[in-house]
C-alpha cells in the first residue's frame, strides 16, 4: 500500500500560518522517518496522513485503515481493552519483545509514563493498520526499552510513519526519510544520518553561494551608483542648454555620447549592469536557508543562602500494591547538580513527587513535570500572550535560542509537545530559580533544542535534579548520581554514585 500526498496544505483555526503547505509525495511500505524541527508540521502531517484531519486543499490517498499514535500516554489508547484479551502470536510477540506483563492493561493509571509508552504502541502495532504513524515513540523510553522498541517496529509490514527526534532508531529502522522545515519537506533516500549529511552538504553550499552573492550584489550596487554619480556629473558638463542654439557640433557630440553608451546612464554599459544586477539577486534568493540561532540563554539568577534546600529521611516508598523502594537519607544543597537515574517504572517520578512535598515554598523552584495535559497546557498559552512588554521580549528570546518561532507559537491553540516543551521551560527559566527539578526534559524536544538546553544547564549556578535517560546530558550537566536499581522481586534501593 502507498501513501500520496498531492499538492496537500493544512491552516489550524486561529493561525496565520498554515501548519504545512503545498506537501507532495508517494510513500511505498516500509518504514520514513518524518524528521525536522519542533513546530516544523510533523505531528500534523501525521494526523493528515491518518485521516485524523482533512487538508484544506490537495489530496491524500492510503490504505482502508490507519493509524495514529500520538506522542501523549496520558490518557487510555483505544483498543486496549481488545489487546488485553489478545492472545494471538502477534500479540504474544509484542508482549514478550516490549517486556508487557499480563497486569498493565488493568491498572494503566498505575504505570510509569515508560511503561505506558510501550503498552500504547503494542496496543497499535496488534490492530495491523495499513497505514502506521507512531509519534515520538522513543519518549519516556530508557536504553533497553528504545531496544525493545526497535525490535517490536521490526514486526510491522505495512506503511510505517516514524515521527521522531531518537537517531539510533531512525538510523536502525527507516529506508528514507522526509526533511520538514516551517511546513514544508522533501523526500530523501536512507537513514536519518545519510539523509542528514547531504542535507547539511547542501546546505553548507548554499550558505557559501549566498556569501558570494550577497559580496558581489554588494559590488555591483556601489558600482551602479558610482556610475549614476558620475552620469550625472557628465549630463551637467554636457548639458546642451548651455550651449549656443546655433553650436549643431557640440550638440552632435553629446547625441553621440548617448547613443554609443559613454552616458552611465543610458548607455549599454548600464543596461548590462542591471541585467547582471537581477542575475545576482536572482541567485541571492535562489539560496536562502533555514535561519538557526546558536546563541545561549542568559540565565538570570543566583544559588539559595541556605546549605540545604531539600531532605528527606530513610524510609520505603510504595510505588504500587506490590513494588516498593528503599531510599537512604536524602539531601540536595544549593549548588547541587544530581541525576535520578534508573529504569523504567523503578519509582524516580515517585520520589520526586515526594522530595518536593518536603520543599519552602521560600525557594524559588521551576519543576518540569515528565507531560502537560491540555488544559494545563492552554492555560499557559494564554499567560504567555498576556505577559507584559518586557517579559514576553524576554520570553521570545529564550523561546528563539531554544530554536522555535515565537509568533508561530503564540498565534493559535494548536501547538506541537515540542513547542509547548519549549514554553515550559523558557517560563520557567524566567522565574530566576533557585532549584530545577527536571523530569525527562527532553521529551518532545528535536536535537538543536537539547544541545541549546545542554548549554543552559552547564551555566546554571542553581541547584538541579535532572530526570534524563539521555546519557550525554547526564555526563555534561551533573556532578553526582541518584541511581535506583532492583534488589529483588518487587524491592527496589537507591545508591549514591559520584564521577571517577
Amino acid at each position: 500500500m502507498q501513501l500520496s500526498f498531492s499538492a496537500v496544505s493544512y491552516r489550524y483555526s486561529g493561525a496565520v500560518l498554515p501548519a504545512v503547505s503545498d506537501l507532495t509525495f508517494i510513500l511505498p511500505e516500509g518504514w520514513t522517518g518524518i524528521v525536522g524541527p519542533n513546530g516544523c508540521g510533523k505531528s500534523t502531517l501525521g494526523r493528515l496522513a491518518s485521516g485524523e484531519l482533512q487538508p484544506d486543499q490537495g489530496s491524500i490517498h492510503s490504505g482502508p485503515f490507519a493509524l495514529y499514535c500520538r506522542q501523549s500516554c496520558a490518557e487510555i489508547p483505544a483498543g486496549l481493552s481488545d489487546f488485553a484479551a489478545d492472545f494471538s502470536q502477534l500479540a504474544l510477540r509484542l508482549r514478550d519483545r516490549l517486556g508487557i506483563e499480563d497486569d498493565w492493561p488493568w491498572r494503566y493509571e498505575t504505570l510509569s509514563f515508560g511503561e505506558r509508552k510501550r503498552l500504547q504502541i503494542a496496543v497499535a502495532l496488534s490492530q495491523q493498520p495499513d497505514l502506521l504513524v507512531l509519534d515520538e515513540p522513543a519518549n519516556h523510553l530508557d536504553q533497553a526499552a528504545r531496544q525493545a522498541l526497535l525490535a517490536a517496529l521490526r514486526l510491522y509490514r505495512g506503511t510505517g510513519l516514524l515521527i521522531s527526534h531518537d537517531r539510533d532508531l531512525l538510523d536502525h529502522l527507516v529506508q528514507r526519510c522526509f526533511l520538514m522545515q516551517a511546513g514544508r519537506g522533501e523526500l530523501r533516500s536512507g537513514n536519518y544520518t545519510a539523509c542528514n549529511q547531504q542535507a547539511e552538504l547542501e546546505r553548507a553550499s548554499h550558505l557559501q553561494a549566498r556569501r558570494l552573492a550577497r559580496r558581489e550584489l554588494s559590488r555591483l550596487e556601489a558600482e551602479k551608483q558610482r556610475r549614476a554619480q558620475e552620469a550625472q556629473r557628465s549630463r551637467a558638463r554636457r548639458s546642451a542648454r548651455h550651449l549656443d542654439r546655433h553650436d549643431r557640433d557640440g550638440r552632435g557630440r553629446i547625441q553621440l555620447a548617448i547613443v554609443s553608451g559613454q552616458d552611465g546612464k543610458t548607455g549599454k554599459l548600464s543596461v548590462q549592469l542591471d541585467s547582471r544586477l537581477d542575475q545576482v539577486r536572482q541567485a541571492f534568493e535562489e539560496n536562502r536557508t533555514d535561519k538557526r540561532y546558536e546563541a545561549d540563554i542568559w540565565l538570570d539568577t543566583t544559588p539559595s543562602a541556605r546549605s540545604v534546600l531539600l531532605q528527606l529521611p530513610a524510609r520505603e516508598l510504595a510505588l504500587g500494591p506490590f513494588r516498593r523502594l528503599r531510599a537512604p537519607l536524602l539531601q540536595l544543597g544549593s549548588t547541587d547538580r544530581i541525576a535520578l537515574t534508573g529504569a523504567n517504572g523503578s519509582g524516580k517520578s515517585t520520589l520526586i513527587r515526594v522530595l518536593l512535598r518536603q520543599l519552602d515554598p521560600a525557594i524559588r523552584l521551576f519543576y518540569l513535570p515528565q507531560e502537560f495535559d491540555q488544559p494545563a497546557a492552554l492555560r499557559l498559552l494564554q499567560e504567555s500572550r498576556q505577559l507584559p512588554g518586557p517579559s514576553l521580549g524576554r520570553l521570545m528570546a529564550i523561546l528563539t535560542r531554544l530554536g522555535s518561532v515565537p509568533e508561530r507559537l503564540l498565534d493559535g491553540e494548536a501547538v506541537s509537545p515540542g513547542e509547548l516543551r519549549k514554553l515550559q521551560l523558557a517560563r520557567g527559566l524566567q522565574q530566576q530559580p533557585q532549584l530545577l527539578v527536571l523530569d525527562e526534559p527532553t521529551n518532545h524536544l528535536d536535537i538543536r533544542s537539547i544541545e541549546a538546553l545542554q548549554r543552559v544547564l552547564m551555566a546554571c549556578p542553581c541547584a538541579l535534579l535532572l530526570v534524563s535517560h539521555d546519557q550525554a546530558l547526564v555526563r555534561a550537566c551533573c556532578q553526582s548520581e541518584w541511581r535506583i536499581l532492583q534488589v529483588e522481586q518487587g524491592l527496589s534501593a537507591l545508591t549514591f554514585l559520584c564521577p571517577e
